[in-house]
């Protein structure tokens, strides 16, 4: 754990690939995203690739961060991590109970889960994990050694 604190590039670098995978799986699932009156359809293997891409430019900033050997503020970096994964795992979740009906597969275990609201949750969690990354970020760059 100690590692991932230290060098958080690692575990965002490691995750690129994982998404690249899952994009190329599930290439025909839909996720329908609500927002007030208005559906947006969007492919799953879309969003796959965008969070790719964002993993990516994280990990690159915290390689940044590394290369330039400015202190990371430990604390942030640990609760942006937690955030991270918090926000990954039922998103990764929600992307495998996907069908190609756009519809979800409600499985005896799943019954009486809304997936909507687990993404939802999921993007909250993102969304904070992301002001973490960025406050860490412009702290880490401003201090001095």
């Amino acid at each position: 754990m100690k590692t991932i604190i230290k060098k958080p590039h690692l575990l965002f670098f490691s995750l690129v690939p994982l998404f690249l995978i899952i994009g190329f799986i599930k290439t025909n699932e839909i996720i329908d995203v609500t927002v007030y009156n208005t559906f947006f359809a969007v492919k799953v293997h879309y969003w796959c690739y965008f969070s790719a891409v964002f993993l990516g430019l994280i990990g690159l900033n915290y390689y940044l961060i590394h290369w330039l050997k400015k202190p990371l503020v430990q604390i942030l970096s640990l609760f942006h991590v937690i955030f991270q994964i918090a926000a990954i795992v039922p998103f990764v979740f929600c992307i495998f109970f996907i069908n190609e009906k756009r519809s979800y597969n409600y499985d005896s275990f799943l019954n009486g889960v809304d997936l909507y609201n687990v993404l939802s949750t999921s993007f909250l969690l993102f969304l904070v994990s992301f002001f973490l990354h960025l406050l860490n970020f412009f702290i880490s760059l401003i201090s001095k050694k």
